[in-house]
């Protein structure tokens, strides 16, 4: 990791008189870590906790390899990401192909395009998770580290609240996904056609009522997997970025009770104060690890949420036949939109938050502490200027006014359509 503590002090200010190395300073933050704090693994207060549900998802899907029974877990992943991964995306491709005249409504086509277009896009970041989650997973020794910072009743309380929150992360993505599933298979089956359409080499669904029952449970159970595949792929951002707002929020509460225990000594406090150093130094180093699997598969889904978004409102304002069509392709706008808008939210928080560690540095209580103390928080509050900011393949800011831009486009195109009165033209009502 590129460093940011400046050189010297004269990197800054050419005339200050005294000037620090930062290999001293460096030096200096070595310091026995661990004789310092409580252990909070003695409470049962770990970050990881909050993940639990996370990679026990990652599991289910065959990405996450474990410790024991590696041949048949081996089997089972080749099993499922057959299926899921390869099979589905392609059988939706083929049903576009195959489609007989029986089944050629524009309608269903597009309930198909909507779905198909996510389920490329899902199973090519299951594809990047399985690369990326060994370099996931190594911000693991980081966060145990911060987890033993952890000492106060209130600090503690903080850690469990997050542990609690990230599990709930999986549920309400699972909620919100599976809720458009449901009501997609509920609609269509209710009319007598299959929810998705997709291609099917081993039942046809016109030759008799059974075979028509089968096709349906083939198509919900693929399509239940792809979407719980989209619950781990977008959670995983969202959890990630409340880890670090957790642990940031605990740094700055830290630096505001720096200088301000009577009972510690000039020496106590400046060793506080390096804890402080090593703390934030931690959380950049989880902050370059998140950002940079965010930045890829953020991107990708960005790319494919305007896309959705246009051919969702398409089919609702022109194709869509029936209440129940409409009601579930809105479950499916409502779903596309929980893809991006809580990591586009979350992360704007992460950016404030973040910005605020140099002022509360400054704002602490450093006047009444030695010179060696003040020299180096000199170079705290320069370290802690770094903004920490994720983007979409490096491209665009991750930020609400990102997620607003791709509502406006969808708007525009929603009054675009309106306006052209192309229903009825056409005479699609």
């Amino acid at each position: 990791m590129e460093s940011v503590i400046p050189n010297t002090v004269e990197d800054q200010q050419s005339g200050e008189r005294h000037s620090i190395n930062k290999g001293r300073f460096d030096s200096q933050l070595n310091i026995n870590y661990t004789n310092n704090v409580t252990n909070a693994f003695d409470r049962n207060a770990r970050t990881m906790h909050g993940t639990m549900f996370l990679f026990n998802g990652f599991r289910f899907l065959g990405v996450y390899m474990p410790e024991k029974n590696r041949l048949f877990y081996l089997i089972w992943s080749f099993l499922i990401n057959s299926t899921v991964t390869v099979y589905l995306p392609v059988a939706f491709i083929l049903s576009f192909v195959k489609i007989s005249g029986d089944d050629l409504q524009i309608g269903n086509l597009l309930t198909s395009a909507q779905v198909a277009i996510n389920v490329v896009g899902c199973s090519v970041k299951i594809i990047l998770m399985g690369f990326l989650l060994p370099k996931l997973l190594s911000t693991e020794k980081f966060l145990n580290r911060l987890d033993e910072r952890c000492r106060t009743a209130e600090e503690l309380a903080s850690i469990n609240k997050f542990t609690k929150q990230g599990n709930r992360f999986v549920v309400l993505f699972s909620v919100a996904y599976w809720s458009y599933s449901t009501s997609t298979c509920i609609s269509a089956v209710a009319f007598g056609r299959l929810p998705y359409n997709i291609y099917n080499p081993f039942f046809d669904h016109h030759q008799s009522i059974g075979h028509f029952i089968l096709s349906v449970l083939m198509e919900m159970t693929l399509v239940n997997i792809a979407c719980f595949q989209q619950v781990v792929d977008d959670s995983y951002a969202v959890i990630y970025v409340n880890i670090l707002r957790t642990h940031v929020d605990l740094l700055l509460k830290r630096i505001k009770r720096l200088g301000l225990t009577v009972s510690m000594s000039h020496e106590q406090t400046y060793e506080e104060l390096k804890l402080c150093i090593i703390d934030h130094k931690y959380i950049i180093e989880i902050y370059n690890i998140v950002s940079s699997i965010i930045s890829i598969t953020i991107f990708v889904q960005f790319t494919i949420t305007a896309t959705i978004l246009g051919t969702t409102l398409i089919n609702i304002l022109l194709f869509a036949t029936n209440f129940a069509s409409i009601v579930a392709s809105c479950f499916y706008v409502l779903a596309v939109v929980v893809e991006i808008f809580p990591l586009c939210y979350y992360t704007q928080y992460l950016m404030d938050e973040s910005n605020l560690l140099a002022e509360v540095v400054f704002h602490s209580n450093w006047m009444e502490q030695n010179l060696p103390y003040q020299k180096m928080l000199i170079f705290f509050m320069q370290r802690s200027q770094r903004v920490m900011e994720f983007t979409a393949g490096k491209l665009f800011p991750i930020t609400l006014n990102s997620f607003l831009s791709i509502a406006k486009f969808s708007f525009s195109l929603y009054t675009f359509i309106k306006e052209m009165d192309i229903k009825e033209r056409f005479g699609l009502n």
